[in-house]
């Protein structure tokens, strides 16, 4: 009865705040005197709702219509919002009328609306899988150009909010400072603080416009580590005044630019939080220290924390669900996203959500959580919603601009400013007539090639077919290179060799390898060789081809060429972009985001020199 009661009271309320569209704190403290304690506690949770069945990672079926058991869950737990993955989007109609659907049945069930929210950052973390693919962060600074920042999210946050998502997890601030990072790498805008935070505002502001919620993420900086924290757990030995000087500059710009909400990082900083459990430093996401007196005190952050995801192993690994709960609500996080992991059958996922809202509860009562901190997010977490006008109604229509001919003629302007030139001796461009071998390691980059290379001679840049040669190498092996490729080099006036770097252990593989020996077959026989950096820029000292270009994002197209309609496709434009720019379509204009650091060689195996091979900033052109 009393559940009722409060739902009853609660959808009033709600009614009420539509109509005068306006919010003061006390009627939001009668919002939450009228909510049961599981209610609270629900409203503090963003689980995801991907799968509608799970067996594993090749058997399951994305959650992408409304259900019954999706219906029940929603019914009876109010939670804080709901996180959508690309196994929820299959197509504009289906996701808008699944996510009016979530909406309808939540606020039928008389709770708080829902924050709908999607890692949307563009290149290579987006949720929408026909959408604009835009060319990743490090590609746009590379376009040392702040109108370009603006159109990026633009696109972005308009393909959101025609969908019915208002929370992007965007913008990345953190500063990309370890050439060893595993995690960030291109996600990053740069390794230099202060461009990182001019670039955040004009990001912040503009998904705001579209009527977007923004989050910066990874608090207090995920950009200086060498360990992925979705399987294991960072450490990094940084003071307080270290990152002040740093790592917490974009935070503080963002905080300035009105961010909505701060997401946490699964790391560890012992000379910041010297707090441990079990021998393990609480990461900041746990860390009071980190979130409490750093983010709210110092920075004086006053909306919504909300942490990375809890299913991740950094501290799903180390820590019991129970401790997890208790230290990051205790530390000042105001939202749990993910907050159990969702790969297994869908009644035991929705039965673990429920318990991790009775967990909660309990620690309520058994004192190691105060009602009163529980009671402080939800203040601001329903005064976002209100602010940001979840409380009005916005169910989407369904007019469309995802994907639209303008919007990816828009993406393919941006990668193409981002391409940089970083050495050449006469290579480029490629001019009419030269017969030009291009040499890819994966088959996503070859129909990426044989795109740009439609389009090339579609469009009259490229004359004759016969002149552009594409090859997709396996092993990298001296033998493969001597029957497949070597015939292929005899015939060729121009070879382009693509380089894709993941991590420093690329650039001492077979791939890099098999480069070496096309670049010496080269110098030997008098033929042009250009290397296209196609991932992360750090091996653009390892080559020493006649022209080195780089375009920031590796992965080429996945899907077949026939998806190539307008209006309905999504591809990476970079690696197309650097092919317009290799052919003369433009001149070069990108500056690098990074620095660069030499390499040294011992014991034939390459590594990271403390010295400088390229400054940041650093580019030339045609």
């Amino acid at each position: 009865m009393k559940k009722i009661a409060s739902c009853f009271l609660l959808i009033c309320m709600c009614m009420q705040l539509v109509s005068c569209k306006t919010i003061n704190k006390d009627e939001i403290d009668r919002m939450i005197d009228a909510m049961s304690l599981r209610e609270k506690a629900a409203q503090l949770l963003i689980p995801s709702v991907r799968y509608s069945h799970y067996a594993s990672d090749s058997d399951f079926e994305g959650m992408i219509e409304m259900d019954e058991a999706l219906k029940t869950l929603l019914t009876e737990n109010g939670f804080g919002g709901v996180i959508l993955f690309s196994e929820n989007i299959r197509s504009a109609d289906q996701a808008l009328k699944l996510i009016n659907d979530i909406n309808e049945v939540n606020a039928s069930a008389g709770h708080a609306p829902l924050l709908i929210s999607a890692d949307q950052e563009g290149g290579n973390v987006r949720r929408i899988p026909f959408g604009t693919f835009l060319c990743g962060n490090m590609a746009l600074s590379a376009t040392d150009d702040v109108n370009d920042v603006i159109s990026y999210a633009s696109i972005i946050g308009e393909e959101l909010k025609d969908l019915g998502i208002n929370t992007d997890f965007a913008p990345v601030v953190d500063v990309n400072s370890n050439p060893m990072n595993p995690v960030i790498g291109i996600r990053s805008l740069s390794d230099d603080p202060d461009r990182v935070a001019d670039l955040c505002k004009p990001y912040i502001g503009t998904l705001h416009e579209k009527g977007i919620l923004s989050c910066l993420k990874h608090f207090p900086g995920h950009g200086d580590t060498d360990t992925d924290s979705h399987s294991s757990l960072p450490l990094v030995r940084k003071s307080l005044d270290e990152i002040r000087n740093f790592e917490l500059l974009p935070f503080k710009a963002g905080i300035e630019a009105g961010c909505d909400m701060i997401m946490t990082a699964h790391i560890q900083y012992p000379l910041i939080e010297t707090q441990t459990h079990n021998g393990i430093y609480l990461p900041a996401t746990l860390s009071h220290t980190i979130l409490t007196d750093v983010l709210r005190n110092e920075l004086g952050f006053d909306k919504v924390i909300v942490t990375d995801s809890l299913a991740m192993d950094a501290v799903a690994r180390f820590f019991r669900k129970k401790d997890i709960l208790k230290y990051a609500i205790n530390a000042g996080a105001d939202m749990l996203l993910i907050p159990v992991n969702d790969k297994k059958s869908v009644s035991l996922y929705y039965k673990e959500l429920q318990n991790v809202i009775t967990a909660i509860c309990n620690l309520v009562k058994e004192g190691e959580i105060k009602e009163e901190r529980i009671n402080e997010s939800l203040r601001r977490i329903l005064t976002l919603k209100k602010d940001r006008g979840l409380f009005e109604e916005r169910k989407a229509d369904e007019s469309f601009d995802i994907g639209t001919i303008e919007h990816h003629k828009e993406e393919m302007r941006i990668a193409k400013d981002a391409i940089t030139l970083i050495r050449n001796d006469g290579a480029l461009p490629i001019e009419e007539g030269e017969k030009t071998l291009v040499l890819v390691p994966y088959a996503s980059q070859y129909r990426s090639i044989v795109y740009a290379k439609t389009l090339l001679l579609n469009e009259g840049i490229l004359k004759d077919e016969d002149d552009l040669t594409i090859y997709t190498y396996g092993s990298g092996s001296d033998s493969e290179f001597r029957k497949e490729v070597l015939p292929l080099l005899k015939k060729t006036d121009k070879v382009i060799l693509v380089s894709a770097v993941y991590e420093l252990a690329d650039m001492n593989g077979s791939d890099a390898a098999f480069i070496d020996r096309c670049i010496d077959y080269g110098k030997d026989n008098k033929i042009p060789t250009v290397l296209l950096s196609s991932h992360l820029p750090y091996d653009i000292p390892r080559y020493d081809a006649d022209a080195i270009i780089a375009c920031y994002y590796a992965t080429g197209i996945t899907a077949d060429l026939d998806i190539f309609k307008p209006g309905n496709y999504s591809y990476p434009p970079n690696l197309v972009a650097a092919m317009y720019v290799i052919y003369g379509d433009s001149s070069p204009k990108g500056k690098l985001p990074i620095a660069i650091p030499e390499l040294i060689k011992k014991d034939g195996l390459y590594s990271f020199s403390e010295k400088t091979a390229y400054e940041r900033g650093y580019s030339i052109s045609y």
